[in-house]
């Protein structure tokens, strides 16, 4: 059995023949596909799947799985709200002049047309899985604050470090105090 840690922020996943998929929150357990068989070759492959949300957000993960494991590693448990382009393009400068990566990060576009805002965290445990639960959302539109109770959990008793985006695309919060906490 091989384990690949790869730099996307999801943590570790099995090599194998099969293809991973990482869901939105709650997630179910990983769903196993087998890849084609090539020249007697297979390649293991991460899917950023979208899986629709019932909640007034989207997913954005895969917006900053560009930023390498290092740099996710030292903005764990800090709340980023980004409201246009520039801010974002300043985030992406912050992680390489950071030095943690040893590339530059791969940028992803994000739509900030409407007022859509960019708003995220990173978590870290140990362990063989992680994902994060989305425990209560609380919208205060006379206090204009948005406030999102996550839970993080981590599963298994393997002995790697992971570290677990919580990305997402928010309309109608453009002045709003967005606030994520986890337990």
């Amino acid at each position: 059995m091989v384990v690949v840690c790869a730099g996307l922020l999801s943590g570790c996943f099995l090599a194998g023949p099969e293809r991973i998929y990482i869901t939105a929150t709650p997630a179910p357990e990983p769903t196993l596909t087998p890849l084609p068989q090539g020249e007697g070759e297979v390649s293991p492959m991460l899917d950023w799947t979208a899986t629709p949300w019932p909640y007034p957000f989207s997913d954005e993960s895969a917006t900053l799985s560009g930023i390498c494991f290092e740099a996710a590693l030292d903005a764990a448990g800090r709340t980023f709200v980004l409201h246009n382009a520039a801010e974002l393009i300043e985030f992406y400068d912050l992680a390489d002049n950071s030095r943690f990566c040893r590339h530059p990060v791969t940028r992803y576009p994000f739509d900030f047309s409407g007022g859509r805002v960019l708003a995220g965290l990173w978590s870290k445990g140990w362990g063989c899985t992680a994902h994060h639960d989305v425990l209560d959302i609380q919208r205060d539109d006379a206090a204009r604050t948005l406030t999102i109770r996550l839970r993080f959990v981590t599963e298994g008793d393997c002995d790697y470090e992971l570290v677990r985006p919580f990305w997402i695309g928010l309309d109608g919060v453009q002045d709003y105090e967005v606030e994520m906490a986890v337990e």
